[in-house]
């Protein structure tokens, strides 16, 4: 487990995935694009609701605030999950392209967790949500588009392929999105 925590985090929840005994390069860039995908998702819903409450003192808008705690933990959620998925196959897996993802993985974790606690703590530490509160954490946000741009691409190239995408890359693109989806 990462070492960012969040009290949405349930231990329960299993990332099903890992129970295959192991992954072909077309499986594990499914689950890349499932990360992304999710990932971006999960940034992007927390920076609508955050932009929504620019300018509010705190507890003024309450529905804004729980969409944008559900999804900036969310996050965190998803990049646990990632890295569990990670640990649990690179030590057996040798990517022909983007080897990256698997060799930096661990930084580029440990990279987003500190970027979303500390976006997290300046939310938290503030009485309001000011302009330049609101514009620092959107900028972390953002930052983790360059820090998962190998990632990105690996599933831009994907995609590409359209109808010709291997069955085993959708299979496992939607078994991680039902895992990361998972609270």
């Amino acid at each position: 487990m990462s070492s960012v925590r969040s009290a949405n985090t349930s231990p329960e929840i299993a990332v099903r995935i890992t129970r295959y005994p192991s992954i072909t390069e077309p499986q594990f860039f499914g689950c890349a694009a499932a990360f992304v995908d999710s990932l971006f998702g999960e940034l992007h819903a927390a920076a609508s609701a955050l932009r929504r409450l620019e300018g509010r003192a705190k507890g003024s808008a309450f529905a804004y605030e729980m969409t944008l705690d559900r999804h900036r933990y969310g996050a965190l959620i998803v990049i646990d999950r990632w890295s569990t998925l990670v640990r649990a196959f690179s030590p057996h897996l040798t990517l022909s392209r983007y080897p990256g993802i698997l060799t930096e993985a661990s930084s580029r974790v440990s990279t987003a967790e500190n970027i979303l606690g500390r976006a997290n703590q300046l939310i938290d530490a503030a009485d309001r949500y000011g302009t330049e509160a609101v514009e620092a954490s959107l900028m972390a946000f953002q930052s983790l588009q360059v820090t998962f741009a190998e990632e990105r691409g690996a599933a831009d190239q994907y995609t590409k392929l359209g109808p010709m995408l291997p069955e085993e890359y959708k299979e496992s693109r939607q078994i991680f999105l039902e895992d990361l989806a998972a609270r």
